[in-house]
């Protein structure tokens, strides 16, 4: 209850509403929805003004690299890398950047289906030649003591000379 006291009280107050909204807004565009449906904006966080064309004054700032280059060629939003221009939208990087992620995690997917289903040729065949993971511990357990035996009779063996 005294939570919401505080609330409406801060509500009320001119900075209040100013940063209610804001939190309001920040919420909205979280979940696609709008909790107001008169909803002040502040000045500060406007809308830069429109060029005199009639474009914005943002649309092409952002100067991509040679990666950014090639996802663009990747993406298929050019056909070459000589074509993309020396600046483009940031909400165009954006969109191919997160196309690229897709396209990247679905190849490792299939990548990794494909492994496994190699590792379960690769082990049934395995089985069919009698070879076992259980069997090649126990064989590398028997060379192991075997070589740890002739060091210790050939230390041995060298310390009788010296006596």
């Amino acid at each position: 209850m005294i939570f919401l006291r505080t609330t409406c009280e801060f509500a009320r107050t001119s900075t209040g509403v100013a940063r209610y909204s804001t939190l309001l807004r920040s919420r909205s565009t979280a979940t696609g929805r709008s909790f107001s449906s008169n909803h002040v904006e502040p000045k500060s966080q406007q809308q830069p003004p429109k060029s005199t064309n009639g474009s914005s004054i943002s649309t092409h700032t952002h100067a991509p690299n040679a990666l950014e280059k090639r996802m663009l060629v990747f993406t298929k939003r050019y056909k070459s890398i000589d074509e993309v221009p020396n600046f483009v939208s940031q909400e165009k990087m954006e969109r191919v950047r997160n196309q690229v992620r897709i396209k990247i995690a679905n190849y490792m997917m299939i990548a990794t289906a494909i492994g496994c289903i190699i590792m379960v040729i690769s082990g049934k065949k395995a089985q069919e030649r009698g070879e076992s993971v259980s069997q090649m511990n126990l064989d590398w357990h028997k060379e192991y003591n075997e070589k740890a035996r002739a060091e210790y009779e050939a230390a041995l063996a060298a310390d009788a000379k010296k006596k």
